[in-house]
């Protein structure tokens, strides 16, 4: 292990930073941190432009996302030293924003409604993904009520109507 940190060391001040590839998706999925938050869905390396997404629960510093576009970026990735016990051990700075790509609204995605019995629909002003975006749930509310009353696991198929709105078409 010590000699694994010994070479992981390339500059003077011992910290190591990179410059990597992400590519951001067009919509925000849910995920569990310290609470239910709303993530970015990203890809790295061998995994841009592929199926395959994985939450991304920090920031990048410089970066402002808004949905309906598919961000390719340049991003710094530089170690955190002694970071906070439930944060991220990586600070992410953009360093350049290489294409933006505006997706139709009409495009489907799918968003988690509830992982392992936690909900992410919340009801303070109306029908909302974790009282940041709202849900219009159209003839299928009563679906969605009950598929999340009964089912640990819901994903709700969804369309975009504004970047602060979505529109549930299915209940899996």
């Amino acid at each position: 292990m010590v000699i694994g940190v010994l070479f992981s060391c390339s500059n003077s001040d011992g910290n190591e930073s990179q410059i990597i590839d992400v590519r951001i998706n067009h919509f925000q999925n849910t995920g569990i941190a310290v609470g239910p938050v709303l993530t970015l869905l990203v890809q790295e390396g061998n995994n841009i432009g592929t199926n395959s997404w994985t939450k991304f629960y920090s920031n990048i510093e410089g970066f402002a996302y808004e949905p309906g576009k598919i961000y390719n970026l340049s991003v710094k990735v530089e170690p955190i030293e002694n970071p906070p016990a439930d944060g991220s051990s990586l600070k992410y700075t953009l360093v350049e924003v290489k294409s933006i790509q505006q997706v139709d609204n009409e495009t489907l995605f799918d968003i988690d409604l509830k992982i392992n019995g936690e909900n992410f629909i919340t009801t303070d002003s109306g029908l909302k993904l974790l009282n940041q975006i709202n849900i219009d749930c159209k003839n299928i509310c009563n679906d969605l009520e009950t598929t999340i009353q009964n089912q640990d696991f819901v994903i709700g198929t969804f369309k975009r109507i504004s970047d602060n709105e979505i529109q549930l078409v299915e209940v899996k």
